[in-house]
């Protein structure tokens, strides 16, 4: 047999290093891991800091760091003082010998940690302190709201107390008294956890024994957790006044009654038990406190449930306006300063019959009518002026500028860049040369072309490069050695020549943002210079959250030319959901695209945010001074905000009151412009107007309006079953333009809704009001409502009597066929001296083009229709005799005379550009008469010619 000392030891020690080595491997690969994600978190803190710098808002990097900080070390530090102040408590307590009985793991435990059992304990206080005051700085916009509360001026009718307490204080409280009694249940049961390990309480059965010390000391921890719940229980009976539980949201009858004295009875409650358990220091006797604790329970459930429910039914149903008439009075007084809806102007008007003559002599609201619907024309408008691949046109917003030495309405679109169809799709394709967006295009929304198509106009700019905009993603670096792409009309390349962005002017500001991005191409290039700079975070509606984090803003941004070049508007909201007895916005009226899809009882549009297109400089302007939320704001970041004496005029007339904002209002202002008598009976309550379908012989069923909105109002407002709400049938689509009001000598531009009676089912249609927001500077904000006189159709009848008139129906059958579809563009009120007309476009669309070109226009009065190419064609049809000319067609070409497709089409005098503009004109008029085949198969016959001889003269 062989000695050990004679085995072979190398095998072994191979393993060993073999061991040895992947471990140092695991580690370093760990290790390597853990300094890439800290790296990158640290890349990401330095990035968000040059990015607050570019915009100059430094100021608002800091104070919300330090706002997080400052809540993240005030909470910690709460929760480790009160911690090892209880630690250091039972330790002092603890025996000095263990008992006999002293349980194995807690022996083990003692065996494992010896001395630095204490050392344990308070780690553990700390990490669980960090780890607790996480959530608290989360809570940095209370925290600034609550050090910087502004009053309302108005006292809540429950408690007295001003608005601003439950706005701007109320959260931060309550928020602190939950916090702190969550903390406490915690460290109450690493306090009890202690005195297991310290011996003094001892785990034995029948039941633990706890040593006279110990149970003082647990004592005045559940009499402490007793008294923060009875501060709890004092501070949710001002979160009563946003219960819903009545027929309107508030403390109404029952909340009162019941629910407000069962409330002060659990605070008794809990200072009971909490005065209990301290008596058991000196009584040693858990028996009452214990048997006061369950009863709590009891309390709890009966007086703060049960009663405030029976209440409710066997008291408030059966006589539920009576008991409810003081605080559905509450409620509307609340609804309307909450939605600013105490200055709407009612102003009374009614309609007679028109003649031929009255229509002929008063042609100015006839001559803004729309042609042009923004929503269905984004297709033919990118079609037409995209220009190139990595251009697009994602939205259309109607303005109004100075065209022709008057003011008309205008779409307007802005050729946004648009990664995903660039031509080069490399890294320097997609962030070094297509950089921007070229331009703005706008048509006038009242007038088209003869071949159908809208006439378009390029806006004149200096500066026509949009390197921020509405959809542009991801970031750009400009002012390298790689030419970015010119946009079109331009022949020379200009550098870069504004202040937007990040200089990367240093070899580790290029490293930060690689990692930050983790892509190497911004170390590798050699494209990118000293004198490069980074422009990041280039989609404006993100841009402006970013600068003001703490408001809502709106998501329908709009480019406005100012000064040669292009500003985005953006309206922003500040919103709150505890101002008292308010009911809660219907979000169901909003858009999809809405930055309001949050419950809310109190808004204000109270800023206009603008973004530079070229540099991406921010600028926030004041537009409602009064409002105390943007007042404490403008406390907390004085700089951010500038009064709207400073915004430049020719910007200022373009601001438009926010569509949202106005859902809201009108939705609100159709049940709230009641008195409170009348308010349950909801007589003379309002709807908003049904919304006509936009496609013909369709009736929506699915709740959706036009804009993909529905109406449903009971879960987006909390009101109960007793509120009756509308159907969810689709609504009204309120819209821009230049509107000449009943009893208003001009024209300007405004937002309008109209309303129909109230119902359940949608059987009254009739038109009962209609409500406008004026964008004017002079009155920007007034919001009147037109009240109706004698009974005029509604939006649905009008739709319906439009589609049914015999002629229309026909001529909708005939397009609407296969090969084509047909659309509606806006169903327009149209007020003239004495009576009232409804117009609206109608549209086709070719199947095998998908282009959307105007056809008709549809007018409507006292129950018949007609239709015509020209609203002068239409009207001549409503009204004989008629005969103005009121210029919705412009630049209308000749029909073509026809030709042999075989023969010359073109004399000899004609220049190939003349025939290819000829040629192009045929085309449309072909893709008009669409489903006519043989007409459009004679059209294009003649357009090719004249395309064929132009390039016979052209030598091609």
């Amino acid at each position: 047999m062989r000695e050990p000392s004679d085995l072979p030891s190398e095998p072994r020690r191979q393993r060993r290093v073999g061991d040895r080595g992947r471990k140092i491997l695991i580690g370093a690969v760990a290790l390597g891991f853990v300094l890439l994600l800290s790296a990158r978190f640290f890349a990401g803190f330095y990035v968000d800091y040059l990015w607050h710098l570019s915009v100059q808002r430094g100021d608002v990097f800091w104070g919300v760091l330090g706002s997080k900080a400052f809540l993240f070390a005030l909470f910690a530090a709460v929760f480790i003082a009160v911690a090892v102040v209880n630690l250091i408590i039972a330790d002092r307590l603890a025996p000095m010998t263990f008992s006999a009985n002293m349980h194995p793991v807690v022996e083990r435990f003692h065996e494992l940690f010896g001395r630095r059992l204490r050392l344990v304990r308070f780690a553990v206080a700390a990490v669980f302190g960090l780890l607790f005051a996480l959530p608290a700085s989360g809570q940095w916009q209370e925290w600034l709201l609550f050090r910087n509360s502004q009053s309302f001026g108005i006292k809540d009718p429950q408690f007295g107390k001003d608005i601003g307490f439950y706005v701007f204080r109320l959260p931060f409280i309550t928020f602190s008294i939950s916090w702190f009694y969550a903390a406490l249940v915690f460290i109450t049961l690493l306090v009890l956890f202690t005195h297991i390990l310290n011996g003094g309480i001892v785990l034995q059965p029948p039941r633990p024994k706890l040593r006279r010390a110990t149970k003082a000391h647990l004592a005045v921890m559940l009499a402490l957790l007793a008294l923060v719940k009875a501060a709890d229980y004092w501070f949710s009976r001002y979160e009563l006044t946003t219960e819903r539980r009545g027929f309107v949201q508030g403390a109404t009858y029952s909340v009162v009654h019941a629910q407000l004295p069962a409330t002060v009875l659990l605070v008794l409650v809990a200072l009971l038990v909490a005065g209990l358990f301290l008596s058991t220091i000196k009584t040693d006797s858990w028996r009452l406190p214990l048997v006061a604790s369950g009863l709590w329970v009891v309390v709890a459930l009966l007086a703060g449930v049960v009663y405030p429910a029976a209440i409710q039914a066997l008291v408030v149903n059966p006589n539920q306006k009576d008991r409810e008439a003081v605080y559905i009075e509450r409620n509307i007084d609340a609804t309307k300063q909450a939605f600013g809806l105490t200055k709407v102007t009612e102003q009374a008007t009614t309609f007679g019959n028109l003649t031929a003559a009255e229509v002929t002599a008063d042609p100015t609201p006839l001559q803004n009518v729309r042609l042009l619907n923004p929503t269905r024309l984004v297709d033919r408008f990118r079609i037409d002026q995209g220009q190139r691949a990595g251009l697009t046109i994602r939205d259309l917003d109607i303005d109004r500028y100075e065209v022709d030495g008057s003011q008309q309405q205008v779409l307007m679109a802005a050729r946004e860049l648009d990664l995903a169809n660039v031509a080069n799709k490399s890294w320097q394709g997609l962030h070094l040369i297509s950089t921007h967006g070229c331009g703005l295009i706008e048509a006038s929304a009242s007038q088209v072309e003869a071949s159908g198509r809208p006439n378009y106009r390029t806006v004149p700019l200096e500066r026509p490069e949009l390197y921020f905009s509405e959809g542009v993603p991801g970031y750009a670096a400009v002012n390298t050695s790689v030419t970015e792409d010119l946009c079109p009309g331009t022949t020379t390349s200009t550098p870069y020549s504004g202040s937007g962005g990040v200089p990367l002017n240093s070899a580790f500001r290029r490293f930060v943002y690689a990692l930050n991005y983790l892509d190497y191409n911004l170390i590798g290039s050699s494209a990118i210079t000293n004198s490069s700079r980074l422009l990041s975070v280039r989609n404006v509606r993100d841009r402006v959250q970013a600068v003001a984090p703490y408001l809502a803003f709106d998501g329908d941004p709009y480019p406005v030319a100012v000064g040669g070049r292009v500003e985005w508007v953006i309206d922003g909201y500040t919103t709150s959901n505890r101002y008292p007895y308010s009911q809660n916005a219907n979000l169901d009226q909003l858009t999809p695209t809405t930055g309001l899809d949050f419950p809310f009882n109190y808004i204000r549009n109270s800023v206009k945010a603008v973004v530079d297109a070229y540099d991406g400089s921010v600028a926030m302007y004041v537009v409602n001074p009064d409002d105390p939320v943007i007042q404490a704001w403008q406390h907390a970041f004085s700089g951010v905000f500038s009064p709207m004496s400073a915004m430049p005029q020719e910007l200022a007339d373009h601001l438009r009151y926010p569509e949202d904002l106005f859902r809201v209002q009108t939705d609100h202002y159709s049940k709230y412009r009641l008195p409170s008598s009348a308010f349950f009976e909801r007589n003379g309550a309002w709807s908003v107007a049904q919304g006509p379908s936009t496609e013909p012989h369709l009736v929506d069923t699915t709740g959706l309006g036009a804009d993909g909105t529905t109406t449903g109002q009971t879960a987006a407002d909390g009101r109960t079953a007793a509120f009756s709400a509308e159907s969810g049938s689709a609504r009204f689509v309120p819209y821009y333009s230049m509107f000449r009001a009943p009893g208003q000598r001009e024209p300007s531009f405004q937002l309008l809704r109209p309303f129909v009676p109230f119902s359940t089912n949608d059987n009254r249609t009739e038109l009962q009001a209609f409500m406008v927001a004026s964008s004017d500077p002079e009155n920007y904000g007034q919001l009147t409502a037109y009240v109706v006189g004698g009974r005029i159709d509604g939006p649905s009848t009008v739709a319906a009597t439009m589609e049914s008139d015999p002629k229309i129906s026909q001529e909708i059958t005939l397009l609407d066929q296969k090969g084509s579809n047909v659309y509606f563009g806006d169903l327009q009120l149209v007020p003239l001296q004495y009576g009232l007309l409804y117009v609206r476009p109608l549209y086709v669309e070719s199947d095998a083009l998908k282009q959307l070109n105007y056809r008709y226009i549809l007018v409507s009065y006292q129950g018949k229709a007609a239709f015509g190419s020209t609203l002068k064609e239409a009207l001549a049809k409503l009204f004989p005799g008629f005969s103005t000319d009121l210029g919705e067609v412009v630049g209308a070409t000749p029909t073509p005379t026809p030709v042999d497709p075989s023969k010359p089409v073109t004399p000899p005098t004609q220049t190939p550009e003349e025939m290819l503009k000829e040629a192009d004109a045929l085309f449309a008029q072909a893709d008009a008469a669409l489903p006519d085949f043989a007409k459009y198969a004679e059209l294009t016959a003649q357009a090719r010619a004249l395309v064929k001889q132009a390039l016979t003269q052209l030598g091609g």
